[in-house]
């Protein structure tokens, strides 16, 4: 009986991979669970197992080709029960000296056979290379647990080491990636990481509070996006000097997110948020404004920033931040942006991560005096100034758009007249 090798679905977010590398040629035995051929999916290099015992008969895909999952990858003939008996009791066949040579395990039992050489880490591109003729492998079992069929995956670390399905199972319940297994010490076959060196991992420290957890999740999401920083100086003297004149003296938050709205207003690409490939522009421009409380971060959403004159927008965040930091977000939705004043720790600068979902975060820096030359008296000034920074998603637009994002801003933080709506 015919049977196909299908392109298995690794992960919510993997529809496809590439095949990368064949372990068995057209016409070997393989047996139920053998990896057969190496694939590359957008985060990770994994191997795919034969569903049955026979003679591996057609490759469906050369190395390079990109396939859907569900994809027919190869076909094997498989054995009756009788002969796939007799061939797992059977030793394997000597080679004329391209196979990898296989060591003695422990109680005379044969061990898996070394690693193939040139095989990548997770997170690099695959590497082309030559079909290179290789022994049957046996999946590893590390931590006494059944093999599921799945197909195993390299980890990165040194040893290329392999990943079974129960601590795979681990990784995901506590949260832990792939690459945490290179701070492990590993008590299993060649140093790998077992599920009991995972458990006492984790038994170790104290818990994350379920605010650092939402945060670390939210941060760890938006790092997998190219991220990029504009930054400039910007003159904050007229700032000070208008906000006496406004009801409830606006701090420069409320200048900013003001400023930040209607430059976004003006047509600019980032005002953009990204779902998939597509580009939506809101009908309004709602921020986010970071408020720190005891053991995270936490951003409230005012609406229809664009809106609100000076002195309602100074009201409206005031409220929001009393309550952050009680712990009562009444609004914690969507954004375009936020705003982030890390200035109130005496920073003069720093890069912000955008939350998932936000195409840009600005960062405003602690109030400073310099000197400035001034050609009329030829004599130095003394001003204020503060350095200002976007930290942007590089999909949605490039440097260009956000320096002329900053660049519009700081126009307007200097002349804050601008800011008040002209009835």
């Amino acid at each position: 009986m015919r049977q196909s090798v299908r392109m298995p679905q690794f992960g919510e977010s993997s529809a496809e991979a590439t095949v990368v590398a064949w372990l068995v040629n057209p016409g070997d035995m393989v047996s139920s669970e053998q990896e057969l051929v190496e694939v590359q999916t957008e985060k990770s290099l994994l191997t795919v197992a034969a569903p049955a015992s026979g003679r591996l008969s057609e490759q469906c895909a050369e190395p390079g080709k990109k396939l859907a999952v569900g994809d027919i990858l190869a076909y094997i003939e498989v054995l009756s029960d009788e002969a796939a008996a007799k061939n797992q009791a059977a030793p394997a066949p000597a080679s004329n000296g391209s196979h990898a040579p296989a060591h003695a395990g422990t109680n005379g039992e044969r061990a898996t056979s070394p690693v193939p050489a040139g095989v990548h880490d997770i997170g690099t591109a695959p590497k082309a290379r030559a079909r290179t003729l290789t022994s049957p492998r046996r999946r590893p079992q590390l931590d006494g647990s059944r093999n599921d069929g799945r197909a195993a995956v390299r980890a990165g670390t040194g040893d290329a080491a392999f990943i079974s399905p129960r601590v795979r199972s681990l990784l995901v319940e506590s949260g832990l990636k792939v690459s945490d297994l290179a701070t492990m010490k590993g008590s299993g076959a060649d140093g790998r990481v077992t599920a009991e060196d995972i458990q006492h991992y984790l038994s170790q420290g104290e818990q994350m509070s379920s605010v650092r957890q939402a945060v670390a999740n939210a941060m760890a999401r938006s790092w997998t996006r190219p991220l990029a920083t504009v930054a400039r100086t910007v003159r904050m003297d007229a700032l000070l000097a208008h906000r006496r004149t406004i009801e409830g003296r606006p701090s420069a938050t409320i200048y900013a997110m003001r400023a930040l709205a209607l430059a976004l207003k003006d047509g600019n690409p980032l005002a953009c948020r990204l779902f998939g490939n597509r580009l939506l522009t809101p009908a309004h421009v709602d921020l986010a404004v970071a408020v720190e409380i005891d053991d995270g971060v936490l951003t409230p959403v005012v609406r229809k920033v664009e809106e609100l004159e000076l002195p309602k927008l100074t009201q409206v965040v005031e409220e929001v931040i009393a309550k952050a930091r009680d712990g009562r977000v009444s609004d914690a939705g969507d954004a375009v942006a936020a705003v982030s004043n890390y200035g109130t720790f005496g920073l003069n600068w720093a890069t912000p991560i955008p939350l998932p979902g936000q195409g840009l975060i600005l960062g405003l820096g602690a109030v400073r005096a310099a000197p400035d030359w001034n050609p009329a008296s030829k004599s130095w000034d003394r001003i204020r100034e503060a350095e200002f920074t976007v930290t942007f998603d590089h999909r949605i637009a490039d440097g260009g758009a956000a320096a002329r994002l900053l660049n519009a801003l700081a126009e307007l933080i200097e002349h804050p007249e601008r800011l008040v709506r002209k009835d």
